[in-house]
């Protein structure tokens, strides 16, 4: 039983929704993103499908971006929607595939599947937004969110030199 209680108190500290940012503002729209694994590892996936993508991958960046901020004020707005937690863990195993795949698909296919995901990471954040400046929170959030990107493109970066270094 113990171990029970302790593998469902790991699970749920995977992810970063709880249901109620506590109070926003800008440095807990930055912190947020890093606050659960299940922000990290889209995020980072998304970087990493931008890398494979090549030339075209920085629309999918642009993609996240646009669509999680459009979500963040539709949630904050009152809207409602099912199946965002559901979304957002379904991402992490997309975005992954995408990886694997991205030099192979069209842009726009792949804009298209990145911003249907980013859509439901922004959701959540607007929803779950209860006092502060929810401006502040979304340029915190937005920020740390492209770092997260922006990383994602460097590991990529760094993994896809070394495999070349690899084969010489």
């Amino acid at each position: 039983m113990k171990k029970l209680v302790l593998l469902l108190g790991l699970v749920s500290s995977i992810f970063a929704h709880t249901g109620v940012h506590e109070a926003g503002g800008f440095m807990s729209g930055l912190l947020h993103p890093i606050s659960g694994l299940d922000h990290i590892l889209a995020m980072v996936g998304v970087g990493m499908v931008a890398y494979f993508a090549s030339q075209k991958g920085f629309l999918a960046i642009g993609a996240f971006m646009g669509s999680m901020i459009l979500a963040a004020l539709l949630g904050y707005s009152g809207m409602a929607m099912v199946g965002v937690e559901e979304g957002i863990l379904l991402s992490i195993a997309v975005v992954f595939l995408l990886v694997g795949f991205a030099s192979k698909m069209p842009t726009y296919f792949i804009a298209a599947i990145i911003a249907f995901f980013g859509f439901f990471h922004g959701f959540a954040h607007g929803a779950e937004f209860a006092t502060g400046s929810f401006v502040s929170f979304i340029a915190g959030f937005s920020i740390s969110t492209l770092v997260l990107h922006l990383s994602g493109l460097a590991l990529a970066y760094g993994y896809d030199k070394k495999v070349a270094n690899a084969t010489l």
